[in-house]
């Protein structure tokens, strides 16, 4: 059994959530550059003043517990969010709309979240679940699960598990490398996360810099989506053992790595804020930011105190019956607090509760008409030997083993937007925003098809429409035609965007979509509007 003094502590928590703030507002002003950060030091860019998802999330988790005493759930969590966070980014966004449609966490994470799902949104949730677990990995392990399905699965859940142990064990641990790999050891040993950790941990062995250590996580980990998780996480990495225990150092290192810089610097400096503690961190340290955090969501504090909030988490702590620590020399007016012994419901996502959760949606029924093609047309290269006999009038072999379709040309009535009954391929009901098309037809190659739904919508409005796609489309509403791009694309669900305007009742959708490579995947969602940019308003969860 661990064994530490109150005060000691209190001042390592504090420690926490002073580096947490400290290290967000050193990267949030560079957050999403995924190159090389041009600085000497943070101290030149940093802004205390911005409110960041990194801290609000735990702020409300905070309230949470307060409210629900330790034994939560993941729908516990999830109603406070929907209740008092607005945020409905990414991950964050497609949450919010699976639980308001009724997918309950673990699959909240999973369902219509294939791009996102590994972000950082999560591990940067962990310190919350790593204080009140002081000394308890495995508890701490556990919180950062319940909390982590909500919106992501596998290397990210991962990760806030990874971090949430390693804060459980650095009030006790003074050696970085013992204490990192120790908070591995809760991770899958098979899982990307572990293999990047191990590579990280090679690279700092073998003596060269930091900066070469990330090019080579670079060359086998990077993701374009600059939140992607094994690639930040293995600059929180980097800069902890780079860093040598060194506040600033710490967080220079995982500012100049880039990328999601707010999460990496706040990550790393709140372990190293934890092993120190408030008072190891020093008066250069400590005067940067005096004593408050800022809050950008629905929660409100006592007071905007961060040494207030280190004394608030400290008290969940004490409520908590942990049979790995024993807290010390408590002050008299807190030894009434009662203890309660943790139940958490670990819930494992199958195949079968999947489909369940699934199950409990509606989703859009879409009418697939087509396929359209025709033999690639090209004329053969007078440069080169033709590959058939003199006066041979058949087509270059290109041709022979090629199709070929377009977007400007007009394989139906485009202007009646009409069907014909006997182009009818079948029905897709598409339970994600994602359309498996892929799984409905059967032919390869080139080829064009349409697809044709029905979307109720219970007044007039204007909404957003999301789409991801691979390959050129245009996109129709009530014969209106609202988007085409006549483009070959990497898929994210975020490629391409416009103005929807809807009427009262039935709306007809059209989608031309070509495929010109060997895989089509499209998706479109919508969004609501109010004024601002898709990114900040919430999916629609009321279109029939």
């Amino acid at each position: 059994m661990y064994e530490i003094k109150h005060s000691e502590f209190l001042d390592k928590v504090h420690g926490c959530w002073y580096a947490k703030c400290l290290g967000g507002a050193a990267g949030a002003p560079v957050e999403g550059i995924k190159k090389i950060i041009d600085t000497d030091d943070f101290e030149e860019i940093f802004n205390p003043d911005l409110p960041n998802d990194d801290l609000d999330i735990q702020l409300l988790w905070l309230d949470v517990l307060e409210n629900k005493g330790i034994n939560i759930t993941s729908n516990d969590l999830a109603e406070a969010w929907i209740e008092k966070c607005w945020y409905p980014f990414s991950e964050y966004g497609y949450f919010m709309k699976n639980f308001m449609r009724g997918i309950n966490p673990p699959y909240s994470g999973i369902i219509n979240n294939s791009f996102y799902k590994e972000g950082m949104g999560c591990p940067i949730r962990s310190e919350i679940w790593g204080l009140i677990s002081v000394g308890n990995p495995k508890l701490a392990s556990d919180y950062a699960y319940l909390d982590g399905t909500l919106d992501h699965a596998d290397n990210s859940v991962y990760a806030e598990q990874f971090l949430a142990v390693a804060e459980s064990l650095a009030f006790f641990e003074t050696d970085m490398e013992k204490l990192l790999d120790k908070a591995m050891s809760y991770v899958p040993t098979d899982c990307k996360l572990k293999k990047c950790y191990d590579d990280v941990v090679k690279y700092y062995k073998s003596g060269i810099s930091w900066i070469d250590a990330r090019k080579k996580v670079l060359d086998k980990y990077s993701h374009p989506d600059f939140t992607n998780v094994v690639q930040n996480l293995a600059f929180v990495f980097i800069s902890l053992l780079y860093g040598n225990g060194d506040i600033r150092k710490t967080i220079n290192i995982s500012l100049k790595c880039g990328y999601d810089t707010d999460c990496t610097c706040a990550s790393a400096a709140s372990i190293v804020g934890i092993m120190k503690g408030y008072k190891g961190l020093g008066t250069e340290i400590t005067d940067l930011i005096k004593d408050y955090f800022v809050c950008g969501v629905d929660v409100v504090r006592p007071s905007d105190s961060i040494k207030g909030l280190a004394e608030d988490t400290a008290k969940i702590a004490l409520a908590i019956d942990n049979e790995f620590v024993n807290i010390t020399d408590i002050p008299t007016e807190l030894q009434g607090i009662k203890k309660t012994k943790p139940s958490l419901e670990i819930i494992i996502p199958t195949e079968e509760g999947m489909k369940k959760e699934i199950a409990k949606t509606s989703p859009i029924k879409w009418k697939m008409y087509g396929p359209y093609f025709e033999q690639l047309d090209l004329p053969m290269n007078p440069d080169y030997p033709s590959p058939h006999g003199e006066g041979c009038v058949l087509p270059d072999l290109v041709c022979m083993v090629n199709n070929q379709v377009f977007l400007d040309k007009k394989y139906i009535d485009e202007t009646k937007l009409e069907m014909p009954k006997d182009a009818f391929i079948c029905n897709i009901d598409a339970y994600e925003d994602l359309i498996p098309i892929e799984e409905n037809i059967s032919m390869e190659g080139q080829m064009c098809v349409y697809l044709k739904a029905k979307i109720v919508s219970d007044k007039d409005q204007r909404i957003w429409a999301v789409i991801g796609n691979t390959d050129g489309f245009t996109l129709w509403v009530n014969k209106k035609e609202l988007l085409s791009k006549d483009e070959i694309r990497m898929y994210t669900p975020y490629n391409n965007f416009c103005f929807v305007d809807l009427k009262k009742g039935e709306n007809e959708v059209v989608i031309k979509l070509l495929r010109r490579t060997d895989l089509l995947k499209f998706a479109i969602g919508f969004r609501e509007y109010n004024g601002e940019h898709w990114h900040k308003n919430k999916w629609c969860t009321d279109l029939k």
